[in-house]
């Protein structure tokens, strides 16, 4: 494979304890409209550094020239059935990368053995509906203050 096409695959992998830093930096970098739709847990540091330790549940980054520019979980918060989400740094949205985030973390869900994945997305957040519903995803209710739209995907 040619070098420069290196360079420009993104890898996706399990976090590790060492990117805490650099996860808390991208979220805490978000614009205000993204962190207004994304907020499954606190931004502060501990936080964050619990999550790069966490056995419960499966969270992800990806690495694009050694930096990482997305995070996703699948998150059980004593269910079985996980919540997903994810997010992409500033600077690098509307260029493919969810969409090759969201593929890769539903693969994972399979691979891991789920049968379902659910999250919740607010009404108004149109661009994260629409690449919901392009991988399969229905709504089937919504939040008791009826702002958010409860979906599911079937795997």
């Amino acid at each position: 494979m040619n070098k420069n096409k290196q360079e420009f695959s993104p890898i996706i992998r399990e976090v590790k304890e060492k990117d805490a830093k650099e996860i808390f930096n991208l979220l805490n970098d978000l614009d205000s409209e993204t962190k207004n739709f994304f907020h499954p847990h606190p931004f502060n540091f501990e936080t964050i550094n619990s999550i790069c330790k966490s056995q419960d549940d499966h969270y992800f980054v990806m690495i694009l020239n050694k930096q990482i520019i997305g995070y996703s979980f699948l998150r059980l918060f004593g269910y079985k059935i996980p919540s997903l989400g994810l997010v992409i740094k500033r600077g690098f949205t509307r260029k493919g990368y969810g969409t090759i985030l969201m593929n890769w973390t539903i693969n994972q869900a399979r691979h891991l053995g789920y049968k379902k994945v659910i999250l919740k997305t607010y009404k108004e957040n149109y661009p994260a509906q629409r690449l919901y519903k392009k991988f399969g995803f229905t709504i089937f209710g919504e939040s008791k203050d009826k702002r958010e739209y409860r979906m599911e995907l079937i795997l």
